[in-house]
C-alpha cells in the first residue's frame, strides 16, 4: 500500500539517502518476476518503529540476504532490530532457503550476534538453516551441469553467496574493485550484485552468469563495462571470474561475454588481470587478447601492493 510504501521510506531515511537497491523501482515491482523482497515494519501504538528485508530468488531459493535494519533513533534499545530480523530469517526457511547472509559493522556488541549469525569474513555474516551447516559445499560441488545466461535480479543471492567464498582468484571484477575473500577483509554483502549490475548497464554493457544445477545457484560472472561517453562504442573492460570447482568454465564465460561485445559493435576490449591470477591470464590470452603493459602496484590489499596486467584484443 501507498501509506506502507511512505512510512518504509520515512523510516530508511533516518538513517540513510539510499541504500542497495533503487528503493521506488523494487516497490513498483521492477525486479519482482525473478526476485522476491519482503520489507516488515515493526509498530509501536501505530508509529513505525523499525524495518527488516529479505532478498530471496522466486525460483528455487537456496540463498537469502537480509539487509536494510534499522531501528527509529526513539524506539532504540527494545529489542526491535533482533526481532524484526529473526521474522525476516524465519520467512526465508520457509520458502526453502538453507543459508542467510548480511552485512554490518564488525562489532563484538553487533545486534544480528543474537539473532544467530556469526562472522564469516570481514563484514559480512552468516546463518544457516536446521542441517543446513555445510550447504555451501553442495552449492559449489564440482561436476554440475552448468549453462551460462544473461544476469537476472534473481541472481542477487546467488551472486552474493558466490562472491563471499574464499577463491582462488584474486580479483573477481577488477572496474567494481571486487577481490576474493581468500586474501582479504571483504566490504560488501547485499550490495555485490547491485552494484556490478547498475555499473553495468548504465553504461550499456551486460553482465552474464555461470549457473549450477538450481535456477539462481551462481558458480561464476562475467561483465562487459563499456567506456563512458563519445568512446562507448569503440571501447570496453571486461572480466571473468568462476569458483574453484569450475575454472574450466571460465574460457566459456568468456566467449560469452566476448559475443556480447560484438552484438554491441565494441571494437576494442581491455582486460586488467592482477599478476597473481594467472589462470585468468591464460584465459585472456586463448581468447586472442595481448598484453600490453604492467601496471606496478595498482592494487592494494591488506598492504600489500599487487602489480596488474594490461590486455587488449578485438571481440
Amino acid at each position: 500500500a501507498m501509506a506502507d510504501q511512505i512510512a518504509l521510506i520515512d523510516l530508511w531515511r533516518t538513517e540513510w539517502n539510499k541504500t542497495e537497491l533503487d528503493w521506488l523501482a523494487a516497490m513498483n515491482g521492477d525486479y519482482s518476476q525473478t526476485l522476491s523482497i519482503v520489507s516488515l515494519i515493526g509498530t509501536i501504538d501505530g508509529t513505525p518503529a523499525g524495518t527488516a528485508t529479505v532478498y530471496y530468488a522466486v525460483d528455487q531459493p537456496e540463498v537469502a540476504l537480509v539487509g536494510s535494519v534499522l531501528t527509529h533513533p526513539k524506539f532504540r534499545g527494545l529489542g526491535i532490530a533482533t526481532h524484526l530480523t529473526n521474522r525476516v530469517v524465519d520467512i526465508a526457511w520457509n520458502v526453502g532457503c538453507r543459508v542467510g547472509f548480511l552485512g554490518a559493522t564488525r562489532d563484538p556488541r553487533s545486534v544480528y550476534l543474537h539473532c544467530g549469525f556469526e562472522w564469516w569474513n570481514g563484514g559480512v555474516m552468516r546463518r544457516a538453516a536446521v542441517d543446513s551447516d555445510n550447504c555451501e559445499s553442495q552449492f559449489f560441488a564440482a561436476g554440475q551441469i552448468t549453462s551460462i545466461r544473461e544476469a537476472v535480479w534473481g541472481d542477487l543471492p546467488g551472486m552474493t553467496c558466490f562472491a563471499i567464498q574464499p577463491l582462488d582468484c584474486y580479483v573477481l571484477d577488477y572496474p567494481r574493485e571486487l577481490h576474493s575473500g581468500k586474501y582479504g577483509r571483504l566490504q560488501w554483502c547485499v550490495s555485490v550484485f547491485p552494484v556490478v549490475w547498475y555499473n553495468v548497464t548504465e553504461r550499456g554493457g551486460s553482465m552474464s552468469v555461470l549457473i549450477g544445477e538450481s535456477s539462481h545457484r551462481v558458480l561464476g560472472f562475467g561483465t562487459l563495462t563499456p567506456a563512458r561517453g563519445p568512446n562507448r562504442s569503440h571501447k570496453a573492460v571486461i572480466d571473468v571470474a568462476t569458483h574453484d570447482n569450475y575454472e574450466n568454465c571460465g574460457p566459456d564465460i568468456l566467449a560469452f561475454v566476448l559475443a556480447k561485445a560484438a552484438e554491441r559493435e565494441i571494437k576494442m576490449v581491455q582486460a586488467y588481470v592482477a599478476v597473481r591470477d594467472q589462470i585468468k591470464l591464460r584465459w585472456f590470452e586463448e581468447a586472442g587478447l595481448e598484453q600490453m603493459v604492467t601496471l606496478p602496484g595498482q592494487l592494494c590489499v591488506e598492504g600489500e601492493m599487487i602489480d596488474v596486467i594490461v590486455l587488449e584484443g578485438r571481440p
